[in-house]
């Protein structure tokens, strides 16, 4: 006969073994969580500091930092964006900040100790106030920064009371290696600790000079476009896909867009076109302008401009894939050679010796509410259509195409007219396709001048597009774009089977 007070004791033992069971996992699972928890807490510590890759700390922290920002900062997290985009950011109610860069005499891990650290900043502000500011420069594995030396440069004229500035931030002693760089106002009494961060572009001081072949000048022009949004910043897809297609045929195999209006579906769908068949590559980066655009239009092209050479003269010389020459262009303005097929044998005849800084190739305006050309081939896009440029009252600004090979240090991005030349018009414009209304007037539907005012104003014919309108329609890219295919399928279908 079983004995009842060993039996509770037995089941006493056992109620004992699991609490200590129950214990022992309490106390693991308690240690584990406290781990993952503190380091959760480091990582979020270095994004607020230094930003996820390839994003600026402003996104993430700091005087700025608004929705319109977080919302492009997701809508273009599947844009590929590749490198610290350029971000306007608040240093005070007259001056916002965009990019920043850091020069050096030759490979970071290479330099001197003597040698000092000078960072560039795009800078737009008021004309009418003077810059008076103090700076810090941010350096890794480093919680506190080290202050620098501000001066700064005048760039531009004023522009409807705004001006294009650098603002110069350096150290005279390589005390480690820069991150980030901010600037505040000179005043004691405010805490530098609060101003908004730079994330820091390295850049070269010096390019070694492009190796030339034997034969004269072969392959020796490599064109990149920096694209910006038109002055009422939208883009259709036409638009976006005609404008690729078109300067990739003039032999354009890098384009940088610096735009926030592109459809995401646009973006998702090109992704889908294999590298070997489009043959170019994009990046792209978000604008999001604190001004009202219409006003400050022409100084936020220049400060995209500036930005645009930086990234491109930081290359080496020696990379395969280095541009020779760069310009800027909105989605209404295409290059078009009057004699050559491309961008290439245009500056081969007309600066054969590459001395020239830049080129000044000037504007012709064609609108979009004009006739439809007769000899226009049905099918062909409404750029091969419009065959008359009008001479309107609104002003037309040249287009330069700058020449990265003519500058041989980083201070030469300063001095851009130092040799410039107009190339005639019967050999390479600039044509803007736009809807041509009066600026005076306020039209809620966008609507132009009609087909009999147009006639009142004076005009020209050019055909010039005309020529290249077979090539376009015939493109493969445009060909899948026109089909409609590419914006049926699945992402996981493949796109040569579209061919």
């Amino acid at each position: 006969m079983k004995n009842p007070r060993n039996s509770s004791g037995k089941m006493r033992k056992y109620y004992q073994l699991i609490l200590v069971i129950v214990c022992f996992i309490s106390i693991v699972t308690l240690l584990i969580y406290r781990h993952e928890y503190y380091r959760l807490r480091y990582v979020l510590e270095v994004l607020n500091f230094f930003g996820k890759p390839g994003l600026s700390e402003i996104e993430f922290c700091g005087p700025g930092f608004n929705a319109t920002m977080l919302s492009e900062i997701l809508r273009n997290s599947s844009m590929e964006v590749r490198e610290t985009p350029p971000l306007f950011q608040e240093i005070d109610e007259n001056f916002y900040s965009y990019s920043s860069f850091l020069r050096s005499y030759q490979k970071y891990e290479n330099l001197a100790q003597e040698h000092a650290h000078n960072i560039d900043t795009i800078v737009i502000g008021k004309a009418h106030v003077r810059p008076n500011f103090r700076c810090n420069i941010w350096l890794e594995n480093s919680a506190k920064p080290r202050s620098g030396r501000f001066v700064f440069k005048i760039i531009s004229e004023p522009v409807n009371d705004f001006r294009l500035y650098i603002f110069q931030c350096s150290l005279n002693k390589n005390l480690g290696k820069p991150k980030g760089v901010s600037f505040y106002m000179n005043d004691y009494n405010i805490n530098p600790i609060h101003a908004p961060i730079n994330r820091i572009i390295q850049v070269n001081t010096k390019r070694k000079a492009r190796e030339r072949s034997s034969i004269r000048f072969v392959n020796n022009v490599e064109p990149a476009i920096c694209v910006i949004p038109n002055q009422v910043p939208l883009v259709s897809r036409d638009a976006f896909i005609e404008f690729l297609v078109y300067h990739h045929m003039m032999g354009v195999n890098a384009f940088t867009i610096y735009d926030s209006m592109i459809s995401e579906d646009i973006i998702r769908r090109l992704n889908l076109l294999p590298a070997d068949i489009t043959q170019w590559s994009i990046q792209f980066f978000p604008l999001n302008y604190p001004f009202v655009f219409a006003k400050s239009y022409d100084i936020v092209r220049s400060a995209i401009e500036l930005d645009c050479l930086f990234r491109h003269f930081r290359f080496d010389k020696d990379e395969s894939n280095k541009a020779s020459h760069a310009l800027v262009l909105s989605w209404d303005e295409f290059l078009v050679p009057r004699v050559h097929n491309n961008i290439k044998a245009i500056i081969d005849d007309f600066d054969p010796t590459r001395k020239l800084r830049s080129i000044e190739v000037k504007p012709l305006l064609f609108c979009l509410n004009q006739a439809d050309d007769d000899n226009a081939e049905i099918g062909y896009p409404d750029i091969m259509k419009k065959t008359h440029y009008y001479a309107l009252p609104q002003p037309m600004k040249s287009v330069y195409v700058r020449n990265l090979d003519s500058m041989a240090a980083f201070s030469d991005i300063f001095s851009l007219n130092s040799t410039m030349k107009i190339v005639p018009l019967d050999i390479l414009g600039v044509h803007k396709y736009t809807e041509c209304r009066d600026p005076k007037l306020y039209h809620p539907g966008g609507v132009g001048y009609n087909e009999t005012q147009m006639q009142v104003f004076q005009h020209k014919f050019e055909g010039a597009m005309l020529k290249f309108g077979q090539s376009l329609v015939s493109n493969k890219i445009y060909r899948l774009y026109t089909s409609g295919q590419i914006w049926e399928k699945a992402s996981s279908e493949n796109v040569r089977d579209m061919l």
